[in-house]
C-alpha cells in the first residue's frame, strides 16, 4: 500500500492544508493520507488552541474524505516528537507499506537541520510540494509534484479572527462553525 503521511500543527486546520494532502493523493496514486497532528508542549507560550481542539477541528475537516485518517501518535507522547520517532513509528505499524512523507518547500529547503536527517529516507520518501514551479533543482530521493496549493495559513487565520475579519472562505464551514461556537482565537 501506498501511504501518504501529513503533519501539522493544524491551528486551525484550513483549505490549503485539505488541498495538500488531497493533491498529493491524486498526484502520487496513493491509497491513503495519514493526517498526524503535532503536540504542543504545556510549557510553551500557546499562541493557538489546545490539542483538543486542535484534533476537533481536525477530525470535523477531514470526514468527508474517506482516503485519509487522523493519527494521534505525536499528541499521545505529550512531548516534542521528530519527524524520525513519527516515521519510525508509521513504518512499524504499516511493515511493507511504502510511506511518503509529504512537505512544502520551505520545509525542504531546511531539511538537513531536521533531527536525524540522513536516516528519514530510510523510513519514507518525500514528496515535496512545489508551489508555482519554485525549486528547479529537487534532488532525489525527494520526489518533486507541482501543485496548485491554496495559499492560506493558520497564522493569518488566527490574525484574522482576532480582528473579527472575514475567514469563512478559507476553512471548512464546519471548522468555522467550531471555533466559533468554542470561542477560540479571539484574543
Amino acid at each position: 500500500m501506498r501511504i501518504g503521511v501529513f503533519g501539522g500543527t493544524f491551528d486551525p486546520v484550513h483549505n490549503g492544508h485539505i488541498n495538500a494532502f488531497a493533491e498529493t493523493y491524486i498526484g502520487m496514486e496513493l491509497d491513503k493520507v495519514i493526517v498526524v497532528p503535532t503536540f504542543i508542549s504545556p510549557f510553551k507560550k500557546q499562541t493557538g488552541s489546545s490539542d483538543r481542539h486542535r484534533l476537533n477541528m481536525l477530525k470535523l475537516a477531514v470526514k468527508d474524505y474517506d482516503f485519509a485518517e487522523i493519527d494521534t501518535f505525536e499528541i499521545d507522547q505529550h512531548q516534542v516528537t521528530y519527524t524520525f520517532d513519527t516515521l519510525k513509528y508509521l513504518h512499524e505499524k504499516y511493515p511493507g507499506d511504502e510511506l511518503y512523507f509529504i512537505i512544502g518547500t520551505d520545509h525542504y529547503i531546511s531539511f538537513d537541520k531536521w533531527a536525524n536527517a540522513d536516516k528519514l529516507h530510510e523510513l519514507a520518501k518525500f514528496v515535496v510540494l512545489d508551489r508555482n514551479d519554485e525549486l528547479y533543482n529537487v534532488k532525489a530521493p525527494f520526489i518533486k509534484l507541482n501543485t496548485n496549493i491554496f495559499e492560506v495559513s493558520s497564522t493569518l487565520i488566527r490574525e484574522r479572527l482576532k480582528t473579527n475579519t472575514e475567514v469563512r472562505h478559507l476553512m471548512h464551514e464546519n471548522v468555522y462553525g467550531y471555533i466559533k461556537e468554542q470561542r477560540l482565537y479571539e484574543t
